[in-house]
């Protein structure tokens, strides 16, 4: 075989090669502030809402003439409680409209991430740190309007633009780990998980992760973490709802739980919502989480919850099923 034809096999090779790895290789999604009516307008969201009949509720009255049952249809869907931003710049939330709420001040100060040159002399990020707040979804308005075709439909107790978590006013326990560091969850080495985006403790905002989309969904899980329980020790407005005969609303947010799914609002607007991890790419020959990472690091998500329940027909629940 001739020397010119070895090597236009071997450009021929190369090229393929290069046109392979460009198609595995995705760009990052280029984010934008996001404004109010864009987060109300993505509640109109028929995918996320997840609608089911799953079952039936018994009820009974009882009156001087006699006891009466009467049943009603038990359903169970996703409401948007939430907005959660996960950004690196503190002052800088990508939310326009809510900035001002988490401020820059002299206990939260800078934010964005450290690198460290690797062996080979490429820039390899291993600590990022990401503020993240935690806002009630205003959209409720509109997936009202939705759920009206639905039929019976449930509420959620969750107030439109209710700062439940600011990063920047919870320095200690975001910036140092307290009091999460003197946590026994924190240093068991069987705690929860996010899959492979990293330990769900100790719930601040630094995080041993490479990979932008992975840390910032981390930071956005933490903070709602906290949010969804009381007595955490933080600065917090907690929302932790009663159930009651017959309303199921969801618990605290966990991993390994489809009670949350997430929709992105950017850097791209998705119509549909995920539980985390989304994707298992653990043998994957590219990154699927490539389309979501934003080119400016900063991250915004609906947090939809399950809600179960049925109408009451009755004064006393006696029986109900469905899950």
């Amino acid at each position: 075989m001739s020397l010119t034809l070895l090597i236009h096999k071997s450009l021929k090779r190369g090229l393929g090669l290069s046109i392979l790895g460009s198609c595995l290789c995705a760009t990052s999604a280029i984010s934008q502030e996001v404004t109010t009516a864009e987060v109300i307008a993505s509640a109109a969201c028929p995918e996320c809402l997840d609608y089911e009949v799953i079952g039936a509720c018994v009820w009974m009255t009882c009156t001087p003439a006699g006891c009466s049952t009467d049943t009603s249809i038990k359903v169970k869907h996703r409401l948007p409680d939430f907005v959660v931003m996960s950004y690196p710049e503190t002052g800088e939330a990508p939310w326009q409209d809510t900035a001002w709420m988490s401020p820059d001040n002299a206990y939260s100060e800078n934010g964005g991430h450290s690198a460290r040159r690797s062996v080979q002399g490429l820039d390899n990020t291993s600590m990022r740190f990401y503020n993240s707040d935690v806002i009630g979804h205003p959209g409720g308005q509109t997936i009202f309007s939705l759920l009206a075709s639905f039929g019976y439909s449930l509420s959620s107790q969750a107030m439109p633009l209710m700062p439940h978590y600011l990063s920047s006013l919870d320095p200690l326990g975001w910036r140092y780990n307290l009091p999460d560091m003197l946590s026994t969850q924190t240093w068991n080495p069987l705690t929860d998980t996010l899959s492979n985006f990293g330990d769900v403790y100790p719930r601040g905002g630094f995080v041993l992760q490479r990979h932008s989309f992975k840390a910032a969904a981390l930071t956005a899980f933490r903070a709602l973490h906290v949010v969804t329980r009381m007595g955490e020790g933080r600065v917090y407005q907690p929302f932790v709802p009663t159930p009651h005969p017959g309303f199921w609303p969801p618990g605290p947010v966990k991993p390994n739980n489809e009670e949350t799914a997430w929709q992105m609002l950017s850097p791209i607007a998705q119509t549909d919502a995920s539980v985390w991890p989304q994707f298992d790419d653990s043998f994957t020959p590219y990154d699927p989480y490539a389309p979501h990472i934003a080119s400016d690091d900063q991250y915004v998500w609906a947090a939809w919850r399950l809600y179960k329940g049925c109408q009451r027909r009755g004064s006393t629940l006696i029986a109900h099923f469905g899950e």
